[in-house]
């Protein structure tokens, strides 16, 4: 039986990955590595976080992106493009001596105090402890009105790595954030025809290095904070968009500000009609919703109801499973690192500011239980 099983190749999984090698703990890493970053987003934009701040996490602290710049010859930017930040996770876990295991897990049953996970092969594992590390590739949102439209003229951003194939196409990108700066300056450029539709009055730029670093630093506290204080916190992150965005996009895309779409309807195999709020019509082969996610465990593909009713859940939240200070479920060994710990530990765990504090706590944890059984 292993120490350890790590659902989740991503940022979070690597670091938790290099913090068990450490530890001499025996773990299976499930996942495809960095999938979400090489396949599921386009490879020629860039990484949000300015470069400083994407490290991702080993007991000495000694594996920076400025060591692995320094020891390859990369150069860093910010913003840093996404095939650099990948090559980095590559060279990470190579160095601290992660390893995976290159499958889906399937299901995760829970007996006796112990876990058993199905991977995609068939292939059944056992352990003391699970770590739940996947990204936000399950929580998908799509807002009602677009599910009722024909496959082919409604996707949301994640799953892109190129727009090359909306080439002359009539497209509507849905949304006010990130995503939606970065498909309509891509969709722009293969040569779409592209507008944005939202409801705000603008776009938010924002973004600093020293937003990065309150960020990062209300992480450590946010567990203990008061509850009023704990609140501007939760709930869905508000969109904004980079500033290095903001010529991919002013003056090249129009906008529609102060807008909803109101109907849609089909005119034919090609092209639906959309009625926006402010009466104006608009003919599209496309929309790209740039909706976001809505986290939500009970969305997680491989727990069964069993697991999902024995997991104590978030006051008034009952989307988030409620956690302990070590990031540790009510279920005893169950424990969730990222977006899914976000509302018990704050809105820096949706992000790879959250990397240390996350590994920094869930793996001591571990070692401490399992060296409690030995005694």
């Amino acid at each position: 039986m292993l120490d350890l099983i790590i659902i989740g190749s991503g940022p979070f999984g690597i670091s938790l990955g290099a913090h068990a090698v450490a530890n001499n703990l025996t773990y299976k890493l499930f996942g495809y590595p960095m999938d979400f970053w090489k396949n599921k987003m386009p490879q020629d934009m860039f990484i949000r976080t300015p470069h400083e701040f994407v490290s991702f996490s080993d007991q000495r602290d000694e594996l920076t992106i400025q060591q692995f710049s320094e020891e390859t010859g990369t150069e860093l930017m910010t913003p840093l493009p996404r095939p650099i930040f990948v090559d980095y996770a590559n060279w990470f876990a190579k160095r601290a001596g992660v390893e995976f295991t290159p499958e889906l897990i399937t299901q995760v049953d829970y007996t006796d105090g112990r876990f058993t996970v199905i991977s995609e092969t068939g292939d059944t594992y056992t352990a003391k402890n699970v770590i739940v590390a996947t990204g936000v590739e399950h929580y998908k949102y799509l807002p009602n009105f677009l599910k009722e439209l024909p496959s082919q003229f409604v996707s949301h951003t994640s799953g892109y790595t190129s727009f090359s194939e909306f080439k002359g196409k009539k497209v509507v990108v849905l949304g006010s954030g990130q995503s939606a700066w970065e498909a309509a300056g891509l969709l722009y450029r293969e040569g779409a025809e592209v507008e944005l539709v939202y409801r705000k009055e603008g776009p938010n730029y924002a973004g600093s290095r020293e937003n990065e670093i309150a960020l990062r630093d209300v992480g450590d506290i946010f567990y203990n904070l008061p509850l009023e204080e704990k609140k501007p916190g939760w709930g869905q992150s508000q969109g904004s968009v980079a500033h290095f965005l903001k010529p991919y996009v002013e003056g090249l895309v129009p906008q529609n500000a102060n807008s909803v779409i109101e109907k849609i309807e089909q005119v034919n195999d090609e092209e639906a009609r959309l009625l926006l709020s402010d009466g104006t019509e608009k003919i599209v082969n496309h929309i790209i919703a740039a909706t976001g996610f809505h986290i939500n465990v009970d969305k997680v593909p491989f727990f069964n109801q069993e697991i999902l009713t024995l997991l104590d859940r978030e006051n008034g939240f009952a989307q988030f499973p409620k956690l302990n200070e070590s990031f540790e479920s009510s279920l005893p060994g169950l424990y969730f690192a990222g977006p899914l710990s976000s509302h018990s530990h704050g809105p820096t765990f949706r992000f790879i500011l959250g990397l240390r504090k996350t590994a920094n706590s869930i793996i001591p944890s571990i070692v401490r239980q399992l060296e409690k059984v030995k005694i």
